[in-house]
């Protein structure tokens, strides 16, 4: 998921945010999904709820930095255009439930 806010965040940090959108990505022949979501509490993205309300060169730049970090990694990677928000929400519910899932068995430690 990537949250749009104003300010940096480190890893591991909870944030309130609202999802607008859906990027799928074909990455090395596989779907990759990105959700694309704004801090609830930030009040330059706040006022978004769905992508397409955002200014298209916006919409553009989050395109092109999937595609070239992806890219710098030597993987060939092709992006969908971004989906509506209601595209979104199953992918999450789905993440959310396979997440459960996996905390009910344990996660294994590295070795």
């Amino acid at each position: 998921m990537l949250v749009l806010c104003q300010e940096a965040v480190v890893p591991l940090t909870l944030i309130h945010a609202r999802a607008i959108g859906l990027m799928t990505m074909i990455d090395s022949g596989k779907r990759d999904h990105k959700i694309i979501a704004v801090a609830t509490q930030d009040p330059e993205f706040n006022s978004y709820h769905e992508a397409a309300e955002m200014p298209e060169h916006r919409l553009s730049m989050l395109r092109r930095f999937f595609l070239d970090y992806k890219q710098l990694e030597g993987k060939a990677v092709e992006v969908d255009e971004i989906q509506p928000s209601k595209v979104a929400l199953p992918i999450i519910d789905d993440a959310l439930a396979r997440y459960s899932q996996q905390r009910r068995k344990g996660f294994s430690k590295p070795h």
